[in-house]
């Protein structure tokens, strides 16, 4: 939990200053997030060892915990990045539809063999590929549906209004 705490208050304070530099948090988030980690691990290491086992024992600490979240920050921000670049990698081969030459090379009958794989693996994430039509019929369907409920509730304030216009002629008649 300490260790989430720092890091996520590191990462806030460092996504503040963004703006005042006119960058973007997609373009500092991986060196915000690998120093984040770094520091939080660090700290955190450095108070729990000094808990756990004296004073003397917090600048060791420090260094392990620092260097493991710094390694698996560093590891996580690179298959992040990789999964990323592949999914860009297949949906520019998906827009550019130019079939396979004849004469193709001997790296790619084993690229062949591991795109079923990286297919699965992408088909499991939560974002699929929708193409132009797929998309205009949701926004189609989700337009008629903003429709429907405001035709509802149109007809829902007309009703309560003339409720309220024959509650008060009643009341004036009573």
């Amino acid at each position: 939990m300490t260790f989430i705490a720092f890091r996520e208050s590191l990462l806030r304070f460092q996504r503040s200053k963004n703006p005042e530099y006119g960058l973007k948090d997609s373009q500092t988030m991986d060196i915000d997030q690998l120093w984040s980690s770094t520091l939080a691990g660090a700290g955190s290491g450095g108070i729990l060892s000094a808990l756990s086992r004296g004073p003397k024992s917090a600048p060791s600490g420090t260094f392990m915990f620092g260097a493991l979240a710094f390694a698996g920050q560093w590891i996580s921000s690179r298959a992040s990045r990789y999964r990323q670049d592949q999914i860009l990698a297949q949906s520019s081969f998906d827009d550019l539809s130019i079939p396979a030459s004849s004469n193709s090379t001997s790296s790619s009958p084993s690229a062949s063999q591991s795109q079923p794989a990286l297919n699965t693996l992408l088909n499991v994430l939560p974002m699929h590929r929708t193409d132009l039509d797929e998309y205009e019929v949701k926004l189609r369907h989700k337009l008629e549906r903003i429709e429907a409920e405001q035709q509802f509730l149109t007809q829902e304030s007309l009703r309560r209004e003339r409720l309220a216009v024959e509650k008060a002629d009643q009341e004036k008649t009573v």
